[in-house]
């Protein structure tokens, strides 16, 4: 009685296998069927607009860009975004080495100092590159666009701080009081 326990096992083992095998055969056999893409003259090559972020793309999309505006809009914002992604990371480490620092033993004063330093210089170019960043995308946008972008920025909260901004958020629809 045994072994017809275990012979009826392996045979549903089997397949089961077998049905496995013969689903991922008949995936990779048929290709799913191609929908065609509107025309759209206005986007960036496809190449270059999927290695931006999909945040800068679809803030493009919410501004309403199109044209040369948009592909300046989204050069500027990519290599803002890398520029800034660099600073963070940098940032990272060296809130980390001095967490290590402050917890060491004996810690040391003056690498303490060191780090502090380091961690304000790159607090101030985080914050240069995003003035600067905002300067240039409002010579880029026309009136309404350039109110819908400083309400979205005014929306962020403060670097370093993780919570919530500290003012209740106002829908993105609702115009600013003059």
């Amino acid at each position: 009685m045994r072994r017809w326990g275990l012979a009826l096992a392996l045979l549903l083992s089997l397949g089961v296998n077998v049905g496995i095998l013969a689903t991922l055969a008949v995936r990779r056999a048929v290709p799913p069927p191609e929908r065609p893409r509107p025309e759209e003259p206005w986007r960036m090559p496809p190449a270059a607009e999927e290695e931006m972020p999909p945040k800068v793309v679809r803030l493009a999309d919410r501004l309403g860009l199109e044209g040369e505006q948009r592909r300046r809009f989204v050069r500027l914002q990519g290599r803002f975004f890398v520029e800034t992604m660099r600073l963070r990371t940098e940032h990272s480490e060296i809130f980390r080495e001095l967490r290590r620092e402050l917890s060491a033993p004996e810690p040391d004063r003056q690498r303490i100092e060191e780090l502090t330093r380091a961690s304000a210089r790159i607090h101030l170019g985080l914050q240069q590159a995003m003035a600067k960043n905002v300067i240039a995308t409002r010579e880029i946008l026309d009136p309404e666009q350039e109110r819908l972008f400083l309400d979205i920025i005014d929306r962020l909260p403060a670097p370093g701080l993780d919570g919530p901004p500290q003012r209740p958020r106002r829908p993105l629809w609702q115009r600013r009081r003059p």
